[in-house]
């Protein structure tokens, strides 16, 4: 059951192309119907939204603003939910040296707890895992990639338990080196399943990328998969996340 006295904040990266932040508010909208579902008829659920970069203000100042509607409606405890789905800076230092910032500007009127990222929740592994069973034996994750010590452990292990080869859009691998490799094995057939959130730029350069392999290697059928995107799935399993934090 939701407590009387929480509310979230889901903090995405930051686009200039609005569909991923449209994808977000969406997830917001949908994780308010679903949390007030289950909480008293009284609680004052509340689900917002921030964006690490590229927003009108800093991120601490977001949060401080979402802390005052808060405040106006009587909740005290404040559960922040970063939208990434690796280890790298962004998630570990960044959005909790934000988060610090904005503590000391409210002070004790809201407390401020930092989730652990989307990427690390125990049930995120099978739901990505639905969107692979459509594609090839042969089959690449292309992940962002994070130049962060052990940033990209978590890919690496999810590429093992679902028999993907990593690749990467910002470190190497690259994806053109992976379905290079694929290709001189002999495979006829490769999936690329990115592994983003919701669709934007990156992933438009992605099949952008894949376009110009599929005629660098017009022998191979290559099949690119979707990101994760909003799904009943998607909202049901970062519902419990939320629940657990309670």
């Amino acid at each position: 059951m939701t407590n009387l006295s929480n509310a979230y904040l889901l903090v995405s990266h930051g686009s200039r192309d609005p569909r991923p932040q449209a994808a977000v508010a969406e997830l917001a909208r949908q994780l308010n119907l679903c949390l007030g579902a289950v909480a008293p008829v009284t609680s004052p659920i509340l689900v917002g939204t921030a964006q690490l970069e590229l927003a009108a203000q800093p991120l601490h100042l977001q949060i401080s603003a979402f802390a005052c509607r808060c405040v106006e409606v009587g909740i005290v405890r404040m559960v922040i939910l970063p939208l990434f789905l690796i280890p790298g800076v962004h998630a570990i230092e960044d959005i909790p040296a934000e988060v610090a910032l904005a503590q000391a500007e409210i002070g004790a009127a809201v407390k401020l707890v930092v989730a652990p990222f989307l990427g690390s929740a125990a049930d995120f592994t099978n739901l990505f895992a639905q969107n692979r069973s459509s594609l090839p034996c042969q089959s690449i994750i292309m992940a962002h990639g994070s130049r962060r010590a052990g940033g990209n452990e978590s890919v690496e292990e999810l590429a093992s338990n679902l028999d993907l080869d990593p690749a990467y859009w910002s470190i190497d691998p690259s994806l053109v080196d992976r379905v290079a490799e694929l290709v001189a094995t002999g495979a006829t057939e490769i999936g690329i399943l990115p592994y983003f959130l919701f669709s934007g730029g990156i992933t438009d350069s992605i099949e952008k990328l894949v376009s110009e392999l599929r005629v660098q290697h017009p022998q191979v059928q290559l099949k690119l998969g979707e990101p994760i995107g909003n799904s009943p799935q998607l909202v049901s399993m970062v519902s419990q996340i939320l629940g657990s934090l309670v």
